[in-house]
């Protein structure tokens, strides 16, 4: 596949809080502790820190929580542990663990996102004078021959209802994707590409609010033109300073005696985690996708297309497929999914999902239960391949939340816990990281619209356990 990410890379590279206890004979009991176990998770906390800041994301978590939890390494040899991020997402986990000159792993099945992962990891070892050339000749290139017609085509099979770019848009993107594939060094189109990624939808005829539609939709007017080489130069010359500021900041740490080793492999941990060895693991910190059916596959559909990650509409049902927890679409009229484990409330509330609404059909309940069966089955899956890497004694950190379809409520940390136990893990705590988070797309959309028995507030939790 052109432009596609090699498989993997390697680098020599509180305040008071609720926490949820749990055991086996009692159902959760909320608890008000003095100390936080965990802060808050929310990615908003990164916007204003290096390389965290490079690329927003939906799903990511704050990276002073990351580091919450790697405070628990206490004081072993920083070289001496090894951190996995299974849903790596832009690279919060391995960012925070490189900078503490650990070893990390991550996996992410999306291509941009995996691009942008490995960009960071590798950030100790980029050259920085080699960098800022770069720039200095983007400006050059991009002020000179910006009105020229550019070589580089547009994606043939990328759709979208109304043109994505103006006119006057496209020209110059295609034009920076031209200075892009002249560059004879991976790691700077890697970065230039991650600086174009970070950007285009801002000047494109879509937006974010929350998922990905026209502008026009949300009541704003299309770009008819923009300054996309100011843009992108802009966003590479603040990549630059953070790369200067990190790699200063490990060299200042005696504790870092050599460059951590980082491997990105660019697919799903659930069909490769047999490339990470047995009982290898110190710390497993991540976030898989929540039981909401959000779409980060098709989100990021302009960015893995222009940027040449993708080729083909094929290669983007594929990916759907292979995702993690599936997606409603893909599993809506096919054969009935049946629960392969979990506690029996569980299986009781799919039971009562599926006899919602039949008259809708998929759009009904029906479909909506081989969603919620197919994603605790990978939770199920996902629980058993981590416990093969962790090591006796191992920590493991997953951040979750609980969900809402067809009016019915999945406390989905709960669950995930129990099957969790089940797979050779204890679970150690529940913490209420979030007591409320935005969730308007999810409980208000026609599809998944049902008016619960009783209010219920969407809340994220941080299960912790333990490799036994």
């Amino acid at each position: 596949m052109a432009g596609s990410l090699p498989h993997r890379c390697l680098v020599s590279a509180g305040s008071p809080t609720e926490r949820i206890c749990v055991t086996k004979r009692r159902a959760p009991k909320v608890q008000k502790l003095p100390v936080a176990g965990f802060g808050d998770t929310a990615f908003t906390k990164n916007r204003s820190e290096p390389l965290h800041r490079w690329v927003p994301w939906i799903a990511g978590f704050s990276a002073s929580f990351v580091g919450e939890v790697l405070a628990k390494a206490g004081e072993r040899p920083p070289e001496e542990i090894t951190v996995l991020d299974p849903f790596a997402g832009v690279g919060t986990t391995l960012v925070e663990a490189m900078k503490r000159g650990h070893n990390t792993i991550g996996f992410e099945i999306n291509p941009f996102a995996a691009l942008v992962c490995q960009a960071k990891v590798m950030c100790l070892g980029y050259d920085l004078a080699e960098l800022g050339a770069t720039i200095r000749s983007l400006r050059q290139f991009l002020a000179e021959r910006m009105e020229s017609t550019p070589r580089t085509q547009r994606p043939k099979e990328f759709r979208s209802r109304v043109p994505f770019f103006s006119p006057a848009v496209e020209r110059k993107v295609l034009r920076a994707l031209d200075f892009i594939a002249e560059q004879r060094m991976a790691w700077v189109r890697d970065l230039l590409r991650v600086a174009l990624g970070a950007v285009l939808v801002g000047f494109s005829n879509y937006s974010y609010e929350p998922s990905l539609g026209r502008r026009s939709s949300a009541g704003k007017q299309d770009i008819l033109d923009a300054d996309v080489g100011g843009i992108l130069a802009a966003k590479l010359t603040e990549i630059a300073e953070d790369i200067a500021r990190v790699q200063a900041e490990a060299r200042s740490l005696r504790a870092i005696r050599e460059k951590p080793r980082a491997e990105v492999f660019s697919e799903s941990f659930l069909t490769g985690s047999s490339r990470v060895r047995s009982h290898s693991v110190d710390f497993l910190i991540t976030s898989p996708p929540y039981l909401n059916n959000y779409h980060y596959v098709r989100n990021t559909r302009p960015h893995l297309f222009w940027l040449g990650l993708i080729e083909s509409r094929a290669r983007l049902a594929e990916m759907e497929q292979e995702s993690f927890g599936k997606f409603w679409q893909t599993v809506r009229a096919g054969p009935r999914i049946e629960l392969a484990a979990g506690p029996p409330e569980l299986a009781s509330r799919i039971d009562r999902l599926r006899s919602c609404n039949p008259e809708r059909g998929v759009y009904g309940g029906s479909g909506w239960a081989n969603y919620a069966a197919a994603y605790f089955n990978d939770c199920l899956a996902f629980c058993r391949a981590a416990r093969r890497v962790m090591k006796p004694g191992g920590i493991a950190v997953v951040v979750i939340g609980n969900n809402i379809l067809q009016g019915i409520e999945f406390k989905t940390d709960e669950y995930f816990g129990k099957i969790a136990e089940g797979c050779g893990f204890e679970l150690v705590e529940l913490h209420r990281v979030r007591k409320k988070r935005m969730g308007s797309s999810i409980v208000r959309s026609s599809v998944r619209r049902g008016a619960p028995a009783e209010p219920v507030e969407l809340y994220e939790t941080a299960i912790e356990l333990k490799a036994v």
